[in-house]
């Protein structure tokens, strides 16, 4: 309905159709509703929705607002070949310091060790291994008389072309069990100590260091070398070493391997290791990228123990800052998704917990429901089945015989003790049934009424077969006649009786079923 102050025929006939349709839908009033359709820039489906969900920040004025926020086009760059020259050597010295991507070495599968050849083969080769041994003898003794010469013969480590190494015999083992191995090899060497040894392969470790966001101390030794033993002497089994390295602050995982063993090889090839003993300190670098793990530091050569404090501790330091607010957004993101997903699942219980109800609401209501219907159900059965027993009454008593005579012969005389402490006396004929003697019984309070002169004669009721709700019985002894038609009252009863009327309950029908 309009209302005074509204004039509608300002509009034209598409903003009316939509006023129309957005009315019929929401029944508000039209004073209030052309303000928010022009609002919704007359989009019937938005102003619906802005009807029953609220109003909330207008997408059309948020877009045009972008639009007027656009910056102008950038004017077009200009350089010459020295400012392109100068710009591309800056980028490549960006380049050099952004530090190395720290190696992931896949170990080989233990299944897929490869198995040493037959006996019968090591016999076949047996000839060639020993004229190999021959030839290569002169080799190795010039070799040892001149070890100079093999460096400039050598490929550059740095290359990606892997270096065969010897050995000499040692047992391969899966990363673990190599890593405990050198564990064991080192205390055996230089005593008993308390690094914290990782206890686990490379790749392992390194997973370990980038969940946690903690740094990978990776040193790398070769027994052969000559500074090993000093190095693991004085710098590793240095107490201050120790003490930082162990320290839980530092959250530093130290990761000792032999170059000797197949993974630790694969690592110093990686990590381009050209000179021993090998320290690199590998953490999380943000700068790269979300998940990067580089190698911040090499500790290269022989140094003394505070020398190589110093260095490790200064790369440290530098680096703490960065992991701990990665790691902090890391915990706070595994919070929020731990809190997202508790959300989640509240929100699933609460939603499974509304349907339950919703589905017991609507068990109940369809409960009540059936209960009404089987209510109404008995109630009409009930009353039709009374209306059959008035009706059957009416008939069955026209059908009564009348009481004979009284100097009627084969007469038995019978005396009814009714339920409502009426005692009536009736005459029946002998060879009248059992079930006569109850229907005069059932239809009794109609021959009181004068129901044998009914003018209009009833009908016997279709579909209908009548039970009586009593019994008569006699006592001493206690006999109960049954309305059979087959059998006579002068049968039963004899030539006179005392009969009491006895009327029957649903607890007398369960024990005589029973």
């Amino acid at each position: 309905m309009a209302t005074p102050g509204t004039d509608i025929s300002q509009l034209s006939e598409a903003q009316q159709s939509a006023l129309q349709q957005y009315t019929a839908v929401t029944d508000q009033n039209i004073a209030e509703a052309i303000p928010l359709l022009q609002r919704s820039q007359w989009n019937v489906e938005i102003a619906i929705t802005k009807f029953f969900d609220g109003e909330g920040p207008d997408p059309v004025a948020e877009a045009i607002a972008a639009q007027s926020r656009i910056p102008p086009p950038r004017a077009a760059r200009t350089e010459n070949l020295q400012q392109s020259l100068l710009r591309g050597s800056g980028n490549a010295l960006r380049e050099e310091l952004r530090p190395d991507a720290a190696p992931r070495i896949v170990p080989q599968p233990e299944n897929q060790v490869i198995p040493r050849p037959s006996l019968l083969l090591a016999i076949l080769f047996t000839p060639f291994q020993l004229l190999y041994k021959v030839l290569a003898l002169p080799l190795r003794i010039f070799a040892y008389l001149f070890p100079f010469l093999p460096n400039f013969l050598r490929r550059n480590t740095a290359s990606r072309t892997l270096r065969r190494v010897d050995t000499n015999g040692r047992r391969p083992l899966s990363p673990a069990d190599a890593a405990q191995r050198v564990q064991r090899e080192f205390a055996e060497e230089y005593g008993e100590n308390e690094l914290p040894w990782a206890g686990s392969g490379y790749a392992t470790s390194l997973d370990f260091a980038k969940r946690e966001y903690n740094f990978l101390l990776v040193v790398l030794i070769s027994p052969e070398h000559d500074d090993t033993s000093t190095f693991c002497r004085d710098v590793l089994m240095n107490s201050e070493v120790n003490t930082f390295i162990r320290d839980p602050q530092n959250r530093i995982r130290l990761w000792i391997g032999d170059v000797r063993d197949a993974e630790a090889y694969q690592v110093s090839t990686a990590l381009k290791c050209n000179k021993f003993p090998f320290t690199a300190l590998i953490c999380h670098t943000p700068e790269v990228s979300s998940t990067a793990m580089s190698v911040v530091a090499r500790l290269t050569g022989p140094m003394d123990s505070n020398t190589y404090l110093a260095k490790l501790r200064t790369i440290h330091t530098q680096r703490t800052e960065q992991l701990d607010q990665a790691r902090s957004a890391h915990a706070f993101q595994n919070a929020e998704r731990n809190l997202r997903r508790e959300q989640d699942s509240a929100y699933e219980r609460s939603l499974a917990q509304d349907r339950e109800r919703a589905r017991l609401r609507r068990e109940a209501e369809e409960a009540e429901r059936q209960a009404e219907r089987e209510r109404k159900e008995k109630e009409m059965n009930a009353q039709k089945l009374a209306e059959n027993r008035e009706a059957w009454r009416k008939w069955r008593v026209t059908m009564i015989s009348p009481e004979p005579a009284i100097d009627a012969k084969d007469v038995v005389r019978i005396a009814l003790k009714m339920p409502h402490a009426a005692r009536i006396m009736r005459r029946f004929k002998a060879d009248d049934s059992m079930e006569e003697l109850y229907a005069f019984v059932e239809c009794y309070e109609l021959f009181e009424d004068g129901g044998e002169s009914s003018e209009k004669m009833p009908q016997q009721p279709t579909d209908y077969k009548h039970e009586f709700n009593f019994r008569l019985v006699s006592t001493l002894p206690r006999v109960v006649y049954e309305p059979d038609k087959d059998t006579t009252i002068g049968q039963k009863v004899g030539r006179s009786g005392n009969l009491i009327v006895e009327s029957i309950t649903e607890e007398d029908d369960e024990e005589s079923e029973e």
